[in-house]
């Protein structure tokens, strides 16, 4: 809360409350429609490739994981720290009789392809809009600055690769990691053990080069709709006019959708309120939009395109099951299945085969 509260703070700060008014009175409206229409789409995609990476353990249609996507971002939104990726897994567990540990970990490698893929994207867009011009003059950016925290976001992720595709293909270094619960509490290791090994279960799909080649395809239509999201509500604010090219603000759409993505990494109140705002806010400054024109972009992006309508639809489906988002947050208080070692396939019910027995 206190990081969401300050760096809304250096939002306001930075911005005129008049000019920021204006600037959503006169925004056109128009566009909103179809961009979330293009959001759901991107949720659609985020369900095709979770059914992909929920294969190896069991088959699912694609829609039923459709529901269970958009009600846990909804709870990404509702809760703090990204608790919704635990109700998701949870909400999987609960619908299907599945291992939530398991699907935490398939959780675990959607969430760093997108990682992996936003970084990618701000990789691309940004060097080629430095090429461009559409930089210069426009703030006082230090280039080995940003190559440095690209450079550092990219070595992040990929050590994370790795780690998780050793524990996917290599039983021996899972159960060196394994062995490293032995420091906790001998009442906490016996869960902690469960639900690692399930969670090894969960990364199966990366065993091998072209399995993590087709998550990039299939990451990329993702990323590829909710950036035309961020395009089309730049045309209802007139974003269009501050670029030399319609190529260059095709790319400053996918470096904002990118750089406000990212920040949402940073641990926020709710559904990454501040972050997100401050980060879209400074990369549209950076490219030459005033700061209140950019600061009403990013709030009405996020609270408008992002925030509402996805909570609206995963609360009206949370009604038609009869449950609500307080019975979802219990997967703290029910005890996790059982786990059955390290392999790279699965059994019907989600649970791993072969390997060394609990």
């Amino acid at each position: 809360m206190a990081i969401s509260a300050i760096l809304l703070l250096i939002l306001i700060y930075q911005v005129d409350l008049t000019e920021l008014k204006d600037a959503l009175v006169n925004a056109d409206y128009v566009y909103v429609a179809p961009a979330v229409a293009l959001y759901f789409v991107a949720v659609l995609f985020r369900a095709v490739r979770w059914r992909y990476l929920l294969q190896p353990l069991r088959a699912f249609p694609v829609r039923r994981l459709y529901p269970v996507v958009v009600i846990g971002y909804m709870a990404n939104n509702l809760l703090p720290m990204r608790l919704g990726e635990l109700v998701r897994a949870y909400y999987l567990g609960r619908q299907e009789n599945f291992s939530t540990s398991s699907a935490l970990g398939t959780i675990a490698v959607e969430r760093l392809f997108d990682g992996l893929s936003l970084v990618a994207l701000a990789a691309i867009a940004g060097p080629l809009l430095l090429w461009l011009g559409e930089f210069d003059g426009a703030a006082d950016i230090s280039r080995g600055t940003a190559l440095a925290l690209v450079g550092g976001a990219v070595a992040v992720f990929v050590v994370v690769l790795v780690v998780f595709t050793l524990l996917a293909v290599n039983p021996a270094f899972a159960t060196r990691v394994e062995m490293c619960l032995r420091i906790l509490p001998a009442r906490l290791r016996p869960p902690a053990v469960n639900f690692f090994r399930t969670f090894v279960a969960g990364l199966s799909i990366l065993d091998s080069p072209r399995k993590h080649l087709a998550l990039v395809l299939y990451s990329i239509p993702v990323w590829l709709m909710e950036g035309g999201m961020y395009l089309l509500i730049a045309y209802s604010f007139n974003l269009d006019s501050y670029f030399g090219s319609t190529g260059a603000f095709f790319l400053a759409a996918l470096l904002l959708t990118a750089t406000s993505n990212l920040a949402t990494a940073v641990p926020s109140a709710v559904g990454g309120i501040g972050p997100f705002e401050v980060a879209a806010q400074q990369t549209l400054i950076a490219l030459g939009v005033g700061a209140s024109l950019a600061g009403a972009y990013s709030a009405f992006v996020h609270l408008a395109a992002l925030w509402l309508p996805v909570n609206l639809v995963g609360l009206i489906l949370l009604w038609k099951q009869n449950l609500s988002l307080k019975e979802l947050a219990n997967w703290r208080n029910e005890g996790l299945p059982p786990a059955a070692g390290y392999a790279s396939s699965g059994s019907a019910e989600g649970t791993p085969s072969g390997g060394p027995r609990p």
